[in-house]
């Protein structure tokens, strides 16, 4: 419970921070905030003439992934891109000043593309003639972003590269998938990197992501390198199935790696735009339309982590299986499992929730017997919140030292009123004497 507070007090900290830059966005300017100056046009096209980007240790890396160099105020970004065709680079939106953000506006002084040497062809710079489509993300949290992609038209045609073939079929859980980010060495080299990521559902980082077709999809193991916003994420065929956006929040990794919860170190974790939902710049189909237009906000990711760290449903299949596990256990008695919460721990205790239906044995015992005791090995077991290295929040479960349970009952009561009392002890100390009344041969199909 302390682990659940906390991440829900995380949540209702963010959305309170969000909530304080948009109304500080309403104050007066503050007069002392210089005005950002951009570069005399020289100085800028000297530091693009010094730019270069070339495969990662000479392997071949795919003619179509160019490197983005933006100049945003007095300061040069760097993203990743991808041809779509001939006359278009996709990459994120994100990656684009504010002022870019618009269909339509003229990005020719302010993005340019550096496509790598290839085997065929020598390395080429081209300029941006405008801004064809773009998504817009006024929410500051990725995980509430539907899509993240821009689509720029070229100066000029790149007619003999090839081009990257967007595919609609979502990304799969678990399953492996290819990207080549840029990596910025410094202000003027770049090298092109080859990842494996892996396809994350149903982790509490992003707990809006439920399969192939969520918008905003996450993925492990490719972190986003300085320039590798915008990369595109490749199946085995070579399609592109989905683009790199934003590393996961710092500060929502340092909450989860100092809650205890984690049974190996958290993974290198990145949002990502989903293919199966995004519009592109020519068609804006869809794999599954209630998926990708499902509402995106900030209640939805509190109450999806809330039922994740929920221990009825945690526990709920550790319990069944652990009930099941007793029940040979006993030819008399059909016994039940209480779960007792400690925090991100629940103990558990084993309780007799009935006779074997009486028909079946009690004439078997004779009748010169009043009371019956049997000795039973039971385990007891503790299960615990945990959570994985891709975020997802599961049950784990320890076995403690099995200890012999003596079990008593009266066989007189049972042949005259149909109901007993049952005492139950672990032998040897009789400090922890349970007594369960009234028990009859009556009981639930279902395991409590």
């Amino acid at each position: 419970m302390h682990f659940f507070l906390n991440l829900r007090l995380y949540s209702a900290l963010s959305i309170g921070t969000i909530l304080l830059l948009v109304g500080c966005g309403k104050k007066p300017i503050d007069d002392s905030v210089k005005e950002v100056i951009r570069p005399p046009q020289s100085q800028i096209d000297t530091y693009l003439e010094k730019q270069d980007v070339s495969c990662e240790n000479n392997q071949v890396c795919p003619n179509y992934i160019t490197k983005l160099v933006i100049v945003n105020g007095d300061k040069f970004n760097f993203c990743t891109g991808f041809l779509v065709d001939e006359n278009t680079v996709a990459t994120s939106s994100s990656c684009l000043p504010n002022l870019l953000r618009l269909a339509g506006q003229d990005c020719s002084r302010d993005i340019f593309f550096f496509f790598p040497k290839s085997i065929n062809f020598p390395a080429e710079r081209a300029g941006c003639l405008k801004v064809r489509m773009v998504s817009q993300n006024e929410d500051k949290d990725p995980i509430l972003w539907r899509d993240d992609v821009a689509f720029l038209e070229l100066s000029k045609p790149m007619y003999f590269r090839r081009k990257a073939q967007i595919l609609r079929e979502g990304i799969l859980n678990n399953r492996e998938y290819t990207t080549w980010m840029i990596d910025q060495q410094d202000g003027f080299s770049a090298i092109i990197k080859k990842s494996t990521c892996e396809g994350v559902h149903n982790s509490y980082i992003n707990p809006l992501v439920l399969n192939e077709s969520s918008p905003n999809m996450l993925f492990s193991d490719c972190p986003v390198t300085r320039g590798g916003s915008g990369a595109p994420i490749i199946d085995i065929r070579g399609k592109v199935r989905a683009m790199i956006s934003q590393n996961m929040d710092p500060k929502l990794r340092s909450y989860l790696e100092s809650t205890g919860l984690l049974l190996q170190p958290l993974k290198e974790m990145s949002h990502g735009t989903n293919f199966a939902c995004a519009p592109t710049h020519d068609d804006d189909d869809m794999l599954e339309e209630r998926e990708c237009l499902k509402d995106l906000d900030y209640s939805k990711v509190d109450r999806a982590r809330s039922e994740m760290l929920s221990t009825n449903l945690l526990f709920a299949d550790l319990k069944k299986k652990y009930e099941e596990s007793i029940q040979g256990l006993s030819k008399y008695v059909q016994f039940g499992v209480k779960l007792i919460p400690k925090g991100d721990i629940q103990e558990t205790e084993v309780y007799p929730k009935c006779f074997r239906p009486l028909g079946t044995w009690l004439e078997s015992l004779g009748t010169n017997r009043n009371t019956y005791v049997e000795d039973i090995p039971i385990t007891s077991k503790t299960f615990k919140r945990s959570m994985d290295s891709f975020g997802r929040v599961l049950a784990t479960t320890n076995e403690v030292i099995t200890k012999t349970t003596m079990v008593q009952f009266s066989l007189k009561n049972l042949r005259s009123n149909k109901k007993s009392s049952i005492l139950m002890w672990v032998d040897g100390d009789n400090s922890n004497l349970r007594t369960f009344q009234n028990i009859t041969d009556q009981c639930s199909n279902s395991l409590l």
